[in-house]
C-alpha cells in the first residue's frame, strides 16, 4: 500500500487492533477453522442451496443480526472475515459490495451466510478499486447469482438502521454516522451498531471518530437519518487529510461513478449513479 508521509494506516480487518507507528496493511480476518477447503468446495458443489453449518458455529463468525438471504451488512466468510455493505443494480444484474482489501481478483467466488445456520456461494468479484494509497480507493462489487438470489432473496435494508435513504453527498464535519458489522476482537460480542461523528470530508474518502473491529471491513456507513455514506476500511492514525480520525473509508458516490451502478434503497427504489462532491 503506498502511504503519504506521516500517515499510519491499517486496514479495518487487521487480525490485532494494535496499529504500528509507520503505515502497514493486512489482510482480512482469516477465515474459520472448520471452514475448510473441503468444506468450501462442497458449499460450492451445493450451488444456490448452500450447506448447513450449524447455528452455534455461525453465531461465533457471524455474530448479530442477519437479514434474509444476500443481504446489505451480511457476513461475509470467505476469502476473508468481512461484512458487506450495500445492494446495488445495474443492467440487470444485482451486487453486494465489500472492502477492496477483503477479496483478491475479479471473478473470485464470495461465501456469505444466507440465513441462520446456511452459507452459500453468492456470487464471484465483478468490480474493484485498485486498492492503492490512502483511504477513499477501497471497494469491491460481487455480481449476485441469480440463483442464490432467488432462492434466498436479497435484502437491501441495514439491520437496526433502517436505510439507506439515498446517498449524502455533502461535506458537513459533525454529522452523525453509524455502521453496523459482524467484527469482534479478543471476545467474540454480538454483531453490533456503532455511533461516531464525522471529522474529515473528501470527495474519495472520509473519516470519522468512532469504533471497529476486525471483521467490520467493508461494512455500511450512514449518516444517521440513513443516507448513504461510504464503507468502512481503515483505522487511522496521525495523517494530515484525517486529521481527528480514527476510522476512514471511500465513499459511495465515488464507487458509483466509477462502477455505474444505482443504489438499492431499504425500499426497494434505485438512487443513480452521478451525485458529486465538492469537499
Amino acid at each position: 500500500m503506498r502511504l503519504r508521509s506521516g500517515a499510519a494506516l491499517a486496514f479495518a480487518c487487521a487480525a490485532l487492533l494494535l496499529v504500528p507507528s509507520v503505515g502497514s496493511a493486512a489482510s482480512g480476518r482469516p477465515k474459520p477453522l472448520w471452514l475448510t477447503s473441503s468444506m468450501l468446495q462442497q458449499i460450492k458443489a451445493a450451488g444456490a442451496q448452500g450447506m448447513s453449518v450449524g447455528e452455534e458455529r455461525l453465531n461465533t463468525e457471524c455474530p448479530g443480526v442477519q437479514g434474509a438471504g444476500v443481504s446489505a451488512a451480511g457476513c461475509i466468510v470467505a476469502p476473508a472475515g468481512c461484512t458487506a455493505n450495500f445492494i446495488f443494480a445495474s443492467g440487470g444484474s444485482q451486487f453486494v459490495g465489500t472492502a477492496r482489501h477483503c477479496v483478491s481478483a475479479i471473478g473470485e467466488e464470495v461465501t456469505m451466510q444466507v440465513d441462520p445456520t446456511t452459507l452459500a456461494v453468492v456470487g464471484t468479484v465483478s468490480h474493484m478499486t485498485s486498492g492503492e494509497g490512502e483511504p477513499g480507493n477501497d471497494w469491491a462489487l460481487i455480481r449476485i447469482d441469480p440463483a442464490v438470489a432467488a432462492k434466498w432473496g436479497v435484502t437491501p435494508s441495514i439491520p437496526l438502521v433502517g436505510g439507506p435513504t439515498g446517498v449524502y453527498s455533502g461535506c458537513d464535519l459533525g454529522t452523525p454516522v453509524v455502521h453496523y458489522g459482524h467484527g469482534y476482537g479478543v471476545a467474540v460480542a454480538q454483531g453490533k451498531l456503532e455511533g461516531g461523528v464525522s471529522t474529515n470530508w473528501h470527495n474519495d474518502g472520509f473519516g470519522w471518530a468512532g469504533f471497529g473491529a476486525p471483521g467490520d471491513s467493508g461494512s455500511a456507513v450512514l449518516t444517521a437519518t440513513g443516507e448513504a455514506v461510504g464503507d468502512f476500511t481503515h483505522l487511522i492514525v496521525d495523517t494530515a487529510d484525517y486529521l481527528g480520525s480514527n476510522l476512514a473509508g471511500t465513499r459511495i458516490t465515488k464507487m458509483m461513478s466509477q462502477f455505474g451502478v444505482s443504489l438499492v434503497n431499504a425500499d426497494g427504489s434505485l438512487t443513480a449513479p452521478g451525485a458529486s462532491t465538492n469537499c
